[in-house]
């Protein structure tokens, strides 16, 4: 069974491989393309530091928790 799961992982394997990287590749990517995925990452970065700023306080309490000083 172990042989059988092998040569299913490389099948699927060579089979993802041929289909992302092919030898010829015919595409046209236009100037807006850029600019889209500009604002991709700027919307990414932007959302992050919306996700600290509404956990700021659970994220600085864990901090504190983390690195403060244990009190006997």
């Amino acid at each position: 069974m172990s042989f059988f799961k092998n040569v299913m992982k490389m099948t699927l394997l060579a089979v993802f491989t041929v289909l992302c990287f092919p030898l010829r590749i015919h595409a046209y990517i236009d100037p807006g393309t850029g600019s889209y995925v500009f604002q991709i990452i700027i919307a990414a970065f932007v959302a992050v530091l919306f996700m600290v700023k509404v956990y700021w306080l659970k994220i600085k309490a864990f901090v504190l928790r983390l690195f403060g000083k244990k009190s006997t």
